[in-house]
């Protein structure tokens, strides 16, 4: 079908690519072991206490779910120190990210962000029939002094990602303060969290500790990383009550399912798991950073559960080969950017795994090169 009866806004809009399918590798090249470190999952699995605790949601998965996922916005309400008005919960990070779109965006208005990051930001404002106004990132960050001298009487929204995905890395802490103070009032500043536990710069302010001093922004978090419940599609948001009116406005009444609730639930009481995986991401990410420059790549330090390496070559090369030996990471060629990869820290065994697998390549690439 010609897509002449699209939405205009549509035929603007890219697929998302995701990280590759383990199906789709495993059917492709005929491999049983599929070791998957290109989408920033939790690679320790989920919280038994959270396992346990779905597997008895599913006895009454013949029910609706609870439409404002109440218990769960009480819940996240205490662990953070807010009120329960103050929380959204919706079906995954990506899909709060076009619920503020759909609330606020009208044709026309300018939204900031800078590039390489989510490309959900883009799509979501093209969809609203907004511009995007993407600016470059400085040092690999998102560069707020730029941002801000972009603003104009038409810019509604600023999304910053912090932690960055591709990149990694988070914006100065007195900047970001100091950034907020200057926005004026006709702009909203979306701070996008989705690894923001992962950050172990001490101390580290966040959107949380901005919307606790009255800050007024909305800032977004999910149970997709830390938490390990990516397959589940978890995610809400914090801000003023005023600010997330609008948005559950146009959300979905069941718009996160009643085993996905359970979960999350449940995991928000398992400290133990998630301080496992901190200290676990922490030891191997030092691990394979010190092993990955020993290869000759350069690696961006991170404050997520994933690392940005420079290759210093076509890193498709280093990609296709992976993926052959059953290992898939992330090329970062849709970013622009043809020599990096973005690759999820792994288990112990995974990350030995990934290494001895690219260090064979790397010397069959040099070999080939002469």
């Amino acid at each position: 079908m010609s897509n002449y009866l699209w939405r205009n806004s549509v035929k603007q809009l890219k697929p998302y690519v995701p990280g590759k399918p383990i199906e789709e590798v495993k059917n492709e090249l005929g491999l049983e072991k599929i070791t998957r470190l290109a989408s920033n999952e939790n690679p320790f699995g989920v919280s038994p206490k959270a396992i346990t605790a779905m597997q008895k949601a599913v006895e009454e998965g013949y029910l609706y779910p609870e439409g404002t996922c109440g218990e769960l916005r009480e819940k996240l309400a205490d662990e953070h120190g807010i009120s329960a008005d103050q929380v959204l919960v919706a079906n995954g990070a990506d899909h709060m990210i076009k619920l503020i779109a759909a609330a606020y965006i009208n044709p026309g208005d300018e939204v900031i962000y800078c590039t390489p990051t989510f490309a959900t930001y883009r799509s979501a404002v093209l969809l609203m029939e907004g511009i995007p106004v993407e600016i470059p990132t400085k040092n690999d960050t998102f560069d707020l002094d730029a941002i801000r001298l972009t603003i104009n009487d038409k810019t509604k929204m600023i999304f910053i990602c912090n932690p960055n995905n591709p990149t990694g890395t988070i914006v100065d802490e007195a900047q970001l303060h100091a950034f907020l103070k200057q926005v004026p009032g006709h702009v909203i500043v979306v701070l996008d969290e989705a690894y923001i536990e992962f950050v172990q710069s001490a101390p580290y302010k966040n959107g949380l500790d901005y919307l606790r001093e009255g800050f007024r922004l909305i800032t977004i978090r999910t149970f997709s990383k830390l938490y390990g419940l990516a397959g589940l599609r978890v995610g809400y948001a914090m801000a003023p009550k005023e600010y997330l009116m609008p948005v559950g406005a146009v959300r979905e009444h069941f718009a996160v399912n009643r085993i996905a609730v359970s979960g999350a639930l449940a995991a928000l009481d398992d400290m133990e798991f998630r301080e496992m995986t901190l200290r676990e991401n922490r030891a191997q990410m030092d691990y394979l950073v010190n092993e990955l420059c020993e290869l000759g790549f350069h690696v961006k330090a991170s404050h997520t559960n994933f690392l940005f390496i420079d290759t210093k070559r076509d890193a498709a090369l280093i990609y296709q080969g992976l993926m052959k030996e059953g290992i898939l990471v992330r090329p970062c060629a849709a970013w622009g950017l043809p020599q990096h990869l973005r690759i999820t820290i792994g288990t112990a065994q995974q990350n030995q795994e990934l290494l001895e697998a690219l260090a064979a390549i790397t010397l069959s690439i040099q070999e080939s090169k002469g």
